[in-house]
């Protein structure tokens, strides 16, 4: 979602400011929390609003080594090491969203596969993502969307889907199929929501999607094609609380089946951090000024449980609307900073 520069950012940005003083504010209803950024990465190609979405591979031999890549959607995909550093760019066109098949086994394939909504010729760009961060056997399939705009990826049942938005409120859910190294698609069903989709996310454990139509709210339905839809409206968006724009989603989980839905609401500059099973939000969290600039008007993110030296219980980044006199950039947060705040 592009925002609007002026003064009303401005003294937006004076109240954050304020508040961030302190921690443990109740802010219309929710506590917030506040945490540092560990640090950022290079930032991207392309002037203005051009840093969007952005996914973590976990390499599970060396979790150091694990990549992330994330989306200029002037110019392509930038895959980045854990320290930020770019690694690889890739001028493929306007990359909205991004996600991964990270588990090989499911397509019968030697490495991990990312998905990528592009709007330059309304397509699906996938490519292959080598250890060294090097992408490879890049191809796009056509999509019957307009302005393709959010994507995620899941196995249910032992089945890949991909699921693609569009900026009219379309959602369709692909069964994905590799023949000879080619990526196949199927489409198996199209949902229709009033207005703009982008964040989606499955939680796999569950079996439940769930949407963000970013000015009416976050809904949950049954993520297995060919049964009832059962589409319930579980948060709503509110001028006075969670203000609009309801922008990325991602999943957090644990063994004992507790975790959270994490939802960007651009407008607060927050993230809130819905409970899995009571789909209630249990607080928010804001990325103040640190060792790197905060972070402002979020659009994507993704959190991975990966465990290294320097992230011991996994990692949580997120897209960076401002990122100061630079390009715009993504953050990297420490997931025990968010534990030690938030006593979870």
């Amino acid at each position: 979602m592009k925002y609007k520069l002026g003064v009303a950012i401005l003294v937006t940005t004076g109240i954050i400011g304020y508040s961030q003083q302190k921690n443990n504010i109740s802010s219309d209803g929710f506590i917030t929390y506040h945490v540092e950024a560990e640090l950022e990465t290079d930032p991207v190609v392309s002037f203005d609003d051009a840093a969007d979405d952005v996914c973590i591979w976990e390499n599970k031999i060396n979790p150091s080594k694990s990549l992330v890549v994330g989306t200029d959607k002037d110019y392509g995909l930038i895959v980045y090491d854990l320290k930020g550093k770019e690694l690889n760019q890739y001028p493929l066109g306007r990359t909205n969203n991004v996600a991964l098949f990270d588990s090989p086994s499911v397509l019968r394939n030697s490495y991990p596969i990312v998905c990528a909504t592009n709007r330059t010729n309304e397509t699906i760009t996938f490519a292959y993502l080598l250890p060294n961060g090097e992408l490879t056997n890049i191809q796009n399939i056509n999509v019957n969307l307009k302005e393709v705009y959010g994507i995620t990826t899941s196995v249910i049942n032992k089945i890949p889907y991909i699921i693609v938005s569009d900026k009219r409120g379309y959602v369709k859910q692909y069964l994905v199929d590799l023949k000879n190294d080619s990526l196949r698609i199927a489409l198996v069903r199209t949902i229709k929501f009033k207005t703009i989709v982008e964040g989606l996310v499955v939680d796999e454990n569950n079996n439940k999607l769930y949407v963000a139509e970013e000015n009416k709210g976050l809904w949950q339905l049954n993520a297995v094609p060919g049964i009832e839809k059962d589409l319930k409206l579980v948060l709503k968006t509110n001028r006075k609380k969670l203000k609009p724009d309801f922008e990325g989603l991602a999943i957090r989980t644990y063994p004992d089946g507790s975790g959270w839905i994490i939802m960007s609401v651009q407008e607060l500059n927050s993230y809130a951090f819905i409970d899995r099973i009571s789909l209630e939000v249990d607080f928010l969290i804001q990325i103040k000024e640190g060792k790197v600039d905060g972070v402002q008007h979020t659009d994507g993110l993704d959190v991975s449980s990966l465990k290294t030296k320097k992230f011991p219980n996994g990692i949580f980044i997120v897209q960076d609307g401002e990122n100061g006199d630079e390009h715009q950039n993504f953050k990297y947060i420490n997931w025990v900073d968010i534990e030690k705040v938030s006593g979870n």
